[in-house]
C-alpha cells in the first residue's frame, strides 16, 4: 500500500533536513569556535600567539629567509633577517627595510637602518631612534668608529658624528683612513638557525588563522564559496525546519 502524498512528502522533508543539518553541523561549528575566539582576542592573546608549524607556513606560502645582513660589534652582533632587526638573538625593532651598518662606542651601539640610527645598549634593549630631527643627515651609507672614538656616518653631505650624549650629530672635518668604517659580513650558521627559528615563529599569528578559517580565506577561494554554502544550508534548515513545524501543527 502506498503512502499518502502528504506524509511521503512530509518523510523527505524530514529526510533532507537531517541530512542538510549534518553537513551544516561542522561549518557552523567552525564559525560558532571561531567567532567567540575572535571576539576575546585580547584576552586570548591572538594576535601575539604565532604559527610555527612548518606545513602552515607552506600553505600561506611563507618562506624563511636563507641569509641577512650582520655587523659585528664589540657586545655581539647587530643583524637582519628579512625585515627584522636583531641584536645577538634578540630582536630589537619593528619592521625593519634596510641595515646599513652598526657600530659601538663605548657602552651604546647606534644601528642605522632606515635612515635612522637606533642606540642600543650591550643587553639589545632599545634607547632611542634619532631621526632628521636630531641631525641625522640624509642618505647614510656607511657607519664607523673615528679616531676618538666616537660614531660617525658617512652619507652625500660628508661625515657626521655623534656627540657625547649621542642625542645629536654635527658635521666634522675627519681623514676617512682614520676611520674604521663597519663591514657587513656573513651570518654564523649557529646565529643564522636562531634568528631563522625566532624568525619563523613572529610571522603568522592565531589571529589571522581564527579570521581566515571564520571566512573560509583558509581554503582559498573556494573556502569564501564554502562558508556562503553554510549559511545558505542555515536557511533552507530555518526554511525546512518550519515547514515540518506547521505541518504537523495543522495535524
Amino acid at each position: 500500500m502506498s503512502l499518502p502524498e502528504d506524509i511521503r512528502r512530509h518523510r523527505l522533508f524530514w529526510t533532507w533536513h537531517r541530512r542538510i543539518g549534518i553537513v551544516a553541523a561542522l561549518l557552523v561549528l567552525i564559525l560558532g569556535i571561531t567567532g567567540i575566539a575572535l571576539n576575546h582576542t585580547e584576552g586570548l592573546r591572538l594576535d601575539q600567539r604565532f604559527v610555527t608549524s612548518a606545513w602552515l607556513l607552506d600553505w600561506y606560502g611563507i618562506d624563511l629567509p636563507d641569509d641577512g645582513q650582520s655587523f659585528a660589534v664589540a657586545a655581539g652582533r647587530v643583524s637582519l633577517l628579512g625585515d627584522r632587526l636583531y641584536f645577538n638573538d634578540k630582536p630589537v625593532a619593528g619592521l625593519v627595510d634596510d641595515l646599513v651598518g652598526a657600530a659601538q662606542a663605548r657602552d651604546m651601539i647606534v644601528a642605522v637602518v632606515d635612515g635612522d640610527a637606533l642606540l642600543i645598549t650591550p643587553q639589545g634593549e632599545l634607547v632611542e631612534r634619532l631621526g632628521a630631527e636630531s641631525g641625522m643627515p640624509p642618505g647614510v651609507t656607511a657607519v664607523g668608529i673615528g679616531g676618538d672614538g666616537q660614531i660617525v656616518v658617512h652619507s652625500g653631505a660628508g661625515i657626521h658624528a655623534a656627540d657625547q650624549a649621542m642625542l645629536g650629530w654635527s658635521g666634522v672635518d675627519l681623514a676617512e683612513t682614520g676611520i674604521r668604517w663597519s663591514r657587513s659580513d656573513p651570518l654564523p650558521d649557529g646565529l643564522l638557525a636562531a634568528l631563522r627559528q625566532d624568525y619563523q615563529g613572529r610571522i603568522l599569528s592565531l589571529e589571522r588563522i581564527f579570521l581566515d578559517l571564520h571566512s573560509g580565506r583558509l581554503f582559498g577561494r573556494w573556502g569564501i564559496w564554502l562558508m556562503d554554502g553554510a549559511a545558505v544550508l542555515l536557511i533552507a534548515l530555518a526554511l525546512t525546519g518550519s515547514w515540518l513545524w506547521f505541518g504537523r501543527r495543522r495535524k
